[in-house]
């Protein structure tokens, strides 16, 4: 795969828009990755440019694969240049129209979020829980949860329903709380390194954080050795995964974001 100005090439068929960039955005990251990822090229109109390829077979469209296909093409350019993301399944009929139709008809409103995405770039900390720590943890700070635990240990399950649903709802509350606290604090800790921060939906029990962070290029390292410091400071608790640099999905709409 080599990505080409569409001036020199010619091409048929529909096209699979991945993302809009300057036109003279240098894609080095899409180039060395070029073996592992779709075909694609660049169509330029005026001083923007669409990253585009082939669109797969119709029974292709949506399978994970593709999905992933989509996210690593929009994650190997945001390496050297600011990059807006199209939703997954955008296809025009041909590569003129993505020029004319994409490109020039919404002009004013793409060059306004590079501008907004220049020298920035999103990076998701996902953090969770080890459940048994987290679990030690709640029983020696409530004593009631503690209490409730050992009455219960040698009741048969299908007795004392009552006490086990309080003793659920005891455990819910404090695991939300643990969660509410830490998340907090996680985010302070690393408000020094980004520029604003986000909260995606949980996706999963015992999950703490799952947070886009919008950091500047420049700073990735510095956000990077932050993060790896709340790993250190927390591991005994909890472990994190940390993706990116991505395109600043969680940032582009809206107000210019910052810290609140």
């Amino acid at each position: 795969m080599t990505v080409e100005q569409d001036q020199r090439r010619q091409r048929e068929g529909n096209v699979w828009v991945y993302g809009v960039v300057a036109a003279n955005a240098t894609l080095a990251e899409l180039e060395r990755r070029g073996d592992r990822l779709p075909e694609v090229w660049i169509v330029e109109a005026g001083d923007l440019g669409a990253i585009a390829g082939p669109a797969p077979a119709e029974d292709e469209k949506g399978t994970r694969d593709q999905a992933l296909a989509h996210a690593r093409v929009l994650e190997a350019a945001i390496v050297d240049a600011p990059v807006i993301p199209f939703r997954f399944g955008v296809v025009v009929p041909e590569a003129q129209d993505v020029g004319e139709d994409v490109l020039l008809a919404h002009h004013d409103e793409f060059a306004q979020l590079l501008e907004r995405a220049q020298g920035r770039v999103q990076m998701t900390l996902k953090a969770y829980y080890d459940e048994d720590a987290l679990l030690r943890e709640i029983v020696e700070r409530e004593p009631e949860i503690a209490r409730l635990r050992d009455e219960l240990r040698d009741v048969p399950e299908d007795e004392a329903r009552d006490a086990r649903v309080r003793l659920g709802e005891l455990v819910s509350r404090a695991v939300e709380q643990a969660r509410e606290r830490d998340a907090a604090g996680i985010l302070e800790q690393l408000r020094p390194v980004a520029v604003a921060a986000a909260t995606d939906p949980l996706e999963r029990d015992y999950m703490v954080l799952n947070a886009p962070l919008l950091v500047e290029r420049e700073r990735r390292e510095e956000f990077e050795d932050a993060v790896e410091q709340l790993a250190r400071e927390r591991g005994e608790r909890m472990r994190f995964r940390l993706l990116g640099p991505m395109p600043a999905y969680s940032f582009l709409e809206g107000e210019d974001p910052r810290w609140g």
